[in-house]
């Protein structure tokens, strides 16, 4: 009988692990006005009917041209698009670390976290953001604990 319920056990932490997987992870390339741009970008399913999304973006260490938030509104427009969802339905979470995001993964360091959402105007484009800094716990729950 404890072989049975570990076994249940294991199924159901497997369960978790999978739901918490990244929809989509990817690194996503656009020309800016004087640059080629990238930035990994990361999908995460949410339980809010509102925002049923979360994207988490990591601008590359060797991006030039200044932070990705400089853009956000056209990132954020690209990143919709590429991925096939509105962006003013979804939270995005762009991360800033001490190394940038480099394809070898390290480089951690201090990380802050900023929240942006956006909602659509009259003309149909996006709205200027709103920010807010997000804490490591924040970033958690919006993930379904993937991250942190």
């Amino acid at each position: 009988m404890q072989r049975f319920l570990f076994l249940i056990g294991l199924l159901a932490v497997g369960v978790d692990a999978v739901a918490a997987q990244a929809l989509a992870d990817t690194v996503l390339t656009w020309q800016s006005y004087t640059h080629e741009r990238s930035a990994r970008v990361r999908l995460f399913a949410c339980d809010d009917e509102a925002r049923p999304h979360t994207v988490v973006v990591d601008e590359r260490a060797e991006s030039a041209g200044g932070p990705v938030t400089d853009e956000v509104r056209y990132v954020a427009e690209t990143i919709g698009r590429t991925l096939g969802f509105d962006p003013a339905t979804a939270t995005f979470v762009f991360r800033f670390t001490a190394g940038g995001f480099t394809l070898g993964g390290g480089g951690e360091g201090k990380t802050l976290l900023l929240r942006a959402t956006f909602r659509r105007v009259a003309s149909g484009d996006l709205g200027s953001p709103s920010w807010r800094v997000l804490s490591r716990d924040a970033l958690s729950d919006l993930t379904d604990r993937a991250l942190y």
